[in-house]
């Protein structure tokens, strides 16, 4: 099963509200927390600043299609009470699509030069058509479905490509 997928762009990094936003037009409700589903202190922060800015660039979203609705409703109720082992059960449960979210500065040449093995697995996670375009970024968007359930994957198949059309980027398999 594919787990982490990619994007780089050119463009300035977006916000919490701007990613809730492109996760919205393809039907997904998007929410955010701090790694380890731990209730993130600095929800205004998140969805104000640039994503690379926030949490050292990490977070965890948690998605809701039209068919999670029911357990959307009850994880904010749990969110606003502050109740972390309902929110942990109903993650480790997979009752909510969730992935770890990964924003960074990014920089080709450099990202080469610290590894020589980098260069070949940058350059094979894309087309040959893709290379200026992922020669030119200067953000990477990691979207790692670390749950590794089928909803997870929906998650980050669904919001990846999303992504990567509002920011002009490029998605890329970041497993080769």
């Amino acid at each position: 099963m594919q787990n982490c997928l990619a994007v780089y762009t050119a463009k300035r990094a977006i916000t919490g509200s701007k990613l809730a936003e492109i996760a919205q037009s393809v039907g997904i409700d998007l929410r955010f927390m701090a790694l380890g589903g731990q209730i993130a202190s600095n929800t205004e922060a998140i969805r104000g600043k640039a994503l690379p800015d926030v949490n050292g660039g990490a977070l965890l979203i948690v998605g809701g299609f039209e068919e999670d609705q029911e357990n959307l409703i009850d994880f904010d109720t749990r969110l606003s009470q502050g109740d972390q082992p309902a929110l942990a059960r109903k993650l480790n449960g997979g009752l909510l699509p969730w992935c770890e979210l990964y924003s960074h500065k990014f920089n080709y040449e450099k990202a080469c030069l610290q590894d020589q093995t980098e260069q070949a697995k940058l350059d094979g996670s894309i087309t040959q058509k893709q290379l200026p375009v992922l020669k030119a970024a200067k953000i990477r968007y990691l979207i790692y479905n670390q749950s590794q359930t089928k909803k997870g994957s929906q998650l980050m198949k669904v919001l990846t490509p999303a992504l990567a059309e509002a920011v002009d980027g490029i998605v890329a398999d970041y497993q080769r």
